[in-house]
């Protein structure tokens, strides 16, 4: 057998903010100690054209958390881990971890070139709009009642109204875009902005329709990497897309335990916060 790792439950753990991290993970570790891989089917063949083979091999497991968390991992001369399937989460990591190789990170979630003709026009008519893109996701849906709810919690939407009620006048001809799993919930509150969402600016159906796993979430995913200013949730999704925002000014992200958004550098956070007690 030649050297290699494989994710079998790449696609199936976790939603798609999760699997950019488990990919990334997969892709930098074999990269660096040139190993071949073989990765289950997931969203990025259909949205970045990646082409890894499926898998056919059963390996023994070895967790990506218990990996990520060695200083030494990309110091050796040979791979410490090899011809094992790589399992469970790395995104409770810090994300310093992948600043050495940021570009390469970056690099693996691209939107191919169909893919591109399609959201880029939407993200060209949102710039008409105004000067200054204001980029929100509010995640709902399965963290209402998720059953991790230290991790999976829902910010109010007070907490980003009060961040604009400050921010919006500094801003030029400012425009608000909004991402959100339940946009009917959410879109009321913020009114008086006028909120754009990715419904009004790309038709994805097609792609949707032909693509053999769910990629409907991609339109809202791609514009939040475009945005100039952005508030995320607590989740993986809006996180992972704010470490491919390279033009945005100030990231903000909610915090549980202050009851309110606070900056944060992409790049040397963890992406999830953890409540210090269950909250809703």
């Amino acid at each position: 057998m030649n050297k290699m790792i494989s994710m079998r439950t790449l696609g199936k753990s976790g939603r798609f903010g999760n699997q950019v991290f488990q990919y990334a993970f997969l892709k930098i570790y074999a990269s660096y100690y040139h190993l071949k891989i073989e990765t289950s089917s997931w969203a990025g063949h259909f949205l970045f054209g990646h082409q890894d083979p499926p898998v056919t091999h059963k390996l023994p497991q070895a967790n990506i958390k218990e990996m990520a968390r060695k200083d030494d991992l990309f110091i050796h001369d040979n791979p410490p881990y090899v011809n094992v399937d790589l399992k469970k989460y790395s995104h409770f990591v810090s994300t310093s971890f992948y600043h050495p190789f940021k570009s390469q990170f970056c690099s693996l979630f691209q939107p191919t070139k169909e893919i591109n003709s399609i959201v880029n026009p939407g993200l060209k008519q949102l710039r008409n709009m105004g000067n200054t893109i204001v980029g929100i996701h509010l995640r709902r849906g399965d963290f209402i009642d998720s059953k991790i709810p230290n991790y999976c919690w829902v910010s109010p939407t007070s907490w980003y109204l009060n961040w604009l009620e400050h921010m919006w006048p500094t801003l030029k001809n400012p425009v608000l875009f909004i991402a959100s799993d339940d946009l009917a919930s959410v879109l009321p509150d913020f009114k008086q902005y006028n909120p754009v969402t990715s419904k009004e600016l790309i038709d994805f159906s097609q792609q949707i329709t032909s693509s053999p796993v769910d990629v409907s979430f991609y339109p809202d995913y791609y514009l939040l990497t475009k945005c100039d200013f952005l508030a995320i949730s607590n989740s993986t999704f809006s996180f992972s897309a704010s470490m491919l925002n390279k033009r945005c000014k100030i990231f903000m992200r909610p915090n549980i335990n202050e009851q309110m958004l606070i900056p944060y550098d992409p790049w040397n956070s963890k992406p999830v916060l953890k409540a210090e007690n269950k909250w809703r």
